[in-house]
């Protein structure tokens, strides 16, 4: 990484880099400087405590790899386009590091609050799609629980996950849902 002047969005990268390597224990306000090659008093310049460092994380990891994803993703219209569209967004996602968020929510109730409110945005986004193509809801929430639970087993037990087997598992959902709005409409 260049030197000169850090911001906060470079912290929130080498984070995310770190839970990526090495899980949520190497998560340390030390072990971010090292990396950027700060001192510790530029991080504490930029977040008043560790403790305000992760929740502004958190934050970021919501807005950046949720909202801002399910945003991009609503400029798609068809179904079948904008599923195909959900996958590839799927894939950039940065599957270790929400593995080891994952992990982290479950000693940590700040962190599993933040990965509730990012499963329910993903789940929301997709049931929604769904039902504004006139699927029925309680198919709508039973698809959309499939693909949310396929992308966390697979984070969870696929290091790393190849990008073509997360595509291959969503082309076949994919199918399946595009089949059911054309039986639909």
């Amino acid at each position: 990484m260049p030197t000169g002047r850090r911001t906060r969005r470079d912290f929130f990268d080498i984070a995310f880099e770190l839970l990526e390597e090495s899980g949520f224990p190497a998560l340390t306000a030390s072990a971010l400087c090292d990396r950027l090659g700060v001192s510790r008093g530029s991080f504490y310049h930029h977040f008043d405590t560790f403790e305000s460092f992760v929740a502004e994380l958190l934050a970021d990891w919501e807005t950046r790899y949720s909202r801002d994803l399910i945003t991009r993703a609503e400029t798609v219209t068809e179904l079948d386009r904008r599923l195909n569209y959900h996958v590839e967004l799927a894939a950039e996602l940065p599957h270790g590091a929400e593995a080891a968020l994952r992990a982290w929510g479950s000693v940590e109730p700040v962190v599993a609050a933040a990965q509730q409110r990012v499963d329910q945005l993903r789940f929301d986004s997709l049931a929604g799609l769904l039902r504004s193509h006139g699927i029925r809801k309680a198919e709508a929430e039973i698809y959309s629980t499939i693909a949310l639970n396929t992308l966390i087993g697979l984070q969870m037990t696929e290091r790393p996950i190849e990008a073509g087997r997360l595509a291959d598992l969503y082309s076949h959902l994919t199918r399946l849902l595009t089949d059911l709005d054309r039986t639909v409409n």
